[in-house]
């Protein structure tokens, strides 16, 4: 009878576990109506869209040309034109995105393919890029140098 009563306790329990979860909050109460709650899930799926990832913001930044200092403050401002074929590393620090924009914070580090024996430069820094939502994809409209700066001879 024992035996019975636990087999029975034990098959209760893995039929309650494998239910559906019950829904978990955020920390507000649920107040709204079935209606408000479909219509915030349907526009959280609108504004999915794809990622822009590091990939892609090599690609979107070449032919874009940026103001930039020389980084001991020593030398002229030049116009550093982002090209195919030179390196660049990129790292992701901030996103913030609205309805149809996207504001990408990012440090750079790229440089030239210098010429036999010429000296190479390095540009790197943090740029603000802004893309906006156009045709389906998002487009690159801006780059905001905030501390990209050159220099001339080094190479890592």
């Amino acid at each position: 009878m024992v035996r019975s009563a636990l087999i029975l306790i034990a098959g209760v329990s893995v039929l309650a576990a494998c239910g559906p979860s019950p829904e978990r909050s955020t920390g507000s109460a649920s107040t709204g109506s079935g209606a408000a709650r479909e219509g915030a899930a349907l526009r959280v799926q609108d504004t999915q869209r794809p990622e822009v990832t590091t990939e892609g913001i090599s690609r979107d930044v070449v032919g874009w040309a940026v103001e930039v200092d020389e980084a001991a403050g020593a030398g002229p401002s030049d116009k550093w034109t982002f090209e195919a074929s030179e390196y660049r590393r990129i790292d992701i620090l901030e996103r913030q995105a609205t309805d149809n924009a996207l504001e990408i914070l990012v440090f750079m580090l790229t440089r030239d393919n210098p010429k036999p024996g010429a000296d190479g430069m390095q540009v790197s820094g943090r740029l603000r890029l802004r893309y906006e939502w156009r045709g389906g994809r998002w487009v690159l409209r801006q780059i905001e140098n905030l501390t990209f700066r050159y220099s001339v001879g080094i190479a890592t």
